[in-house]
Parts: C-alpha cells; sequence; structure tokens
C-alpha cells in the first residue's frame, strides 16, 4: 500500500514539473538550449532559424505571451484584435487563419514554431512583431496589461535589446 501511495505522490509531482511553463519570455531565454545560446540576438530580430532546439524554444515564448494554447495552436482570438489595434488590416484575419490551418498540420512539438514562422512571413508580419513586443514587455510588467503600442514601447524593447546583444 505504501509502495502505490508512493509511486501515485511520485507520478503526480513528475506531472506537475512536467507542465510547469515559462510565464515571461525572459524565462525562456534563461532556459534557452546551448546550441541557440549564440543566436539570442537573431532570435530577438525575429531572424527564422530552424531546429527542434528553436521549436522548443518557440513553443516556450509563444506560450508565455498566451498567442499559442497548450498543444502549440495559434489562438485567434488572442491576436485578432492586438493586430487590429496596432494596424487595422482585413488581411489580419485571412493570415491567422492560414497559419493556424499550417500549424495543425505539423506535430505538436512544431506547432507553435511554424505559427510563429508563418505570421513572420505574411502581410501581418511586422505588425506581430510590434504585438509580441507589446506583449512580452505586458508580461514582464514592463508596460501596463492595456498598454498600446508607441515609440517609447519601441524604445523599451530597443533598450532591452542592446543590453542582451
Amino acid at each position: 500500500m505504501l509502495k502505490a501511495v508512493f509511486f501515485v505522490y511520485l507520478f503526480a509531482l513528475c506531472f506537475v514539473v512536467a507542465v510547469v511553463q515559462c510565464d515571461t519570455v525572459q524565462e525562456c531565454e534563461d532556459k534557452l538550449p546551448a546550441s541557440l545560446k549564440s543566436r539570442l540576438c537573431e532570435i530577438r530580430q525575429y531572424k527564422i532559424i530552424e531546429g527542434p532546439d528553436m521549436d522548443k524554444h518557440i513553443d516556450c515564448v509563444m506560450k508565455a505571451v498566451g498567442f499559442v494554447y497548450s498543444d502549440g495552436r495559434g489562438d485567434y482570438h488572442k491576436l485578432y484584435d492586438p493586430l487590429n489595434a496596432i494596424e487595422e488590416d482585413r488581411r489580419h484575419d485571412v493570415n491567422l487563419e492560414t497559419c493556424i490551418g499550417e500549424s495543425v498540420r505539423v506535430p505538436a512539438s512544431q506547432r507553435a514554431h511554424v505559427f510563429y514562422k508563418c505570421l513572420l512571413k505574411t502581410t501581418s508580419g511586422r505588425t506581430f512583431k510590434k504585438v509580441f513586443d507589446l506583449k512580452e514587455l505586458v508580461k514582464a510588467g514592463k508596460v501596463p496589461k492595456h498598454a498600446r503600442y508607441t515609440a517609447e514601447v519601441a524604445q523599451m524593447m530597443k533598450d532591452i535589446d542592446a543590453k542582451l546583444c
């Protein structure tokens, strides 16, 4: 009986550890695999880098900012309004739908990265970067939750990148 209780406890503990995710982009960057550490500046500049380590990193950051579901699928509703708040464009709808469609066709471990790469390549790519930057600052507690993207936000991101790069 004691062994069974211990086994259940150990299993539950392992499950909790497995589902713990990062709350900020900074926490994901702190866990960046060794193979990507020298490329952090490229990553922060939204350069597309391929590979399983990058799949894991983008999965982490996209979950940290809340743009994907737990299985890596893009969350249309978390991006549509923020994209249009920065730049009103009917194409955001089509771009989100297209990228969500592309991401569900790959294994869960690659979905967030496929969604991210797809968005960057669309006409919404420039606006997506701004939405991502703003959300990164909100999650880090550097700007209020309902802040808008402004020149001040852009400068804050440049300052953060300058310190890291």
